[in-house]
């Protein structure tokens, strides 16, 4: 059961992460390249420069591309963590 609480909060981490990274790159325009995270600052001047740059709808949009990109790497992360669980079960 530890081993399940400790790898889905593994996925939730990595979820969070691939949300910054994602909503970084649409609102600077750029990719964040060999990096695996973007800092608290880094994501905070992107959202501010992004006021003056990007209009309501636009901005809901790359928040609505990040979210969905973080999602579907949580359920690749689970999806592909309960196939390896059931076929060690099965050895």
């Amino acid at each position: 059961m530890i081993e399940e609480r400790n790898l889905e909060d593994w996925a939730w981490q990595l979820a969070a992460e691939v949300y910054r990274l994602n909503l970084y790159a649409h609102l600077t325009g750029r990719t964040v390249p060999r990096r695996s995270s973007v800092t608290e600052e880094e994501l905070a001047g992107a959202i501010r420069n992004s006021f003056t740059q990007v209009n309501d709808a636009c901005y809901r949009e790359m928040v609505k591309l990040a979210t969905d990109a973080a999602l579907e790497a949580y359920d690749q992360v689970v999806s592909r963590n309960v196939k390896q669980s059931r076929a060690r079960r099965a050895n």
